[in-house]
């Protein structure tokens, strides 16, 4: 359930405050972000602030519209009677929203990509460093149970951000899950490790047209063929694990679970109206 919710988040940012005044100040918000990063100077700043400016009425314009119309098919769904099938067609209509993003924000963002200076750059990989020695730091030590129970402890905080409880039923099916999944963590610390000599390659060649362009192309809108074999094995099957678990416990939901489901998606329906 979780993935449905996770394209709302990224497209109305954060929620809590006014959802309108949100989306009127993602230009400041994506700085702050962005800083958290590497820090732009100002000319920098405004580049982003006035792309961000046209990246808002497009979004307004071209896609608010269709996330109003999925969600009215998400509220629409019969949850005793959906299916993988079901599930992996809303995933493609998910994915086709957040493609259109990424195809429209990319020249946008290859541009302050080559803008950074060597200093800008040193911060950046610095910055990435920090937060892959974390992840691995967060695992490294762990058995495999440990990795489970983590594991299950996150999928049961998704069930609940949309059927606001678990049942024990699903608690069992959460379980279950969670022991039919390859460990993946190891392989992402290598991913990682390789993705930082791909970005910062990337980074150093940023004024190489030739070199810059088709690398940036890949990372933008081709990021899995840098997933190494056993590691693209290992999501292909932790995919399907989680598309059957999952569409279990959408089964598995109580009325007041469907109720709590149904509100959270008007939620989201509320602030798209709200902004648009």
């Amino acid at each position: 359930m979780k993935k449905w919710g996770l394209l709302f988040i990224a497209c109305f940012a954060i929620a809590g405050c006014s959802s309108k005044f949100v989306y009127n100040n993602l230009d400041w918000l994506l700085i702050e972000y962005v800083e958290d990063f590497v820090e732009l100077d100002d000319e920098q700043e405004k580049y982003v602030s006035d792309k961000m400016e046209q990246l808002s009425e497009w979004h307004r314009r071209e896609e608010i519209p269709n996330y109003i119309e999925h969600l009215d098919e998400l509220m629409a769904l019969d949850l005793k009677t959906f299916s993988e099938e079901d599930l992996q067609a809303q995933e493609t209509k998910i994915q086709g929203h957040s493609q259109r993003i990424v195809a429209r924000v990319a020249p946008e963002i290859s541009q302050l990509a080559q803008q950074l200076t060597d200093e800008q750059v040193d911060e950046l990989m610095n910055s990435i460093r920090v937060r892959h020695t974390k992840y691995k730091n967060k695992y490294q030590n762990l058995s495999s149970e440990q990795v489970r129970d983590k594991y299950a402890e996150r999928i049961s905080e998704n069930i609940n951000d949309w059927f606001g409880s678990v049942t024990d039923e699903q608690q069992q099916i959460i379980r279950n899950w969670t022991q039919d999944l390859y460990i993946t963590s190891f392989d992402w610390i290598e991913h990682q490790t390789k993705m930082r000599v791909e970005i910062n390659a990337l980074f150093s060649n940023r004024l190489n047209k030739r070199y810059f362009a088709p690398h940036f192309e890949t990372l933008m809108f081709d990021s899995t063929s840098y997933y190494a074999p056993q590691l693209e094995q290992k999501i292909d099957h932790n995919r399907a694990v989680a598309n059957r678990y999952l569409v279990k416990i959408i089964n598995s939901a109580t009325a007041k679970q469907t109720k709590y489901y149904k509100s959270e998606l008007q939620d989201w329906k509320d602030i798209a109206l709200d902004v648009q």
